[in-house]
């Protein structure tokens, strides 16, 4: 008989913030960059710096976030489109 092994899930929470919503309701905005997101944080968990106001854009939409103590991924603001022209996968500092 082979060994069984079991492992939990990675699992991260995402947490928006009110401004978030709120800046959702008066400007709407696309949520489609949530899962990269997501992944992207998962797989980096140990190189982001923590309380730090960044930024990730896919282009289409852009969200500004921040990973804090706990590892949460507290959602801060969003928009359609992106700072710069280009049409490509960001992730950067923001202040």
């Amino acid at each position: 008989m082979g060994i069984i092994t079991y492992a939990k899930a990675p699992s991260l929470k995402i947490i928006p913030r009110e401004h978030f919503w709120v800046s959702g309701l008066k400007r709407a905005f696309d949520l489609s960059a949530i899962m990269p997101l997501y992944l992207y944080v998962l797989n980096n968990l140990e190189k982001i710096e923590r309380n730090k106001d960044l930024e990730i854009t896919i282009g289409s939409s852009t969200i500004v976030y921040q990973v804090n103590k706990k590892d949460d991924i507290q959602l801060i603001t969003g928009w359609v489109g992106n700072r710069k022209s280009e049409n490509f996968y960001l992730n950067k500092n923001v202040r």
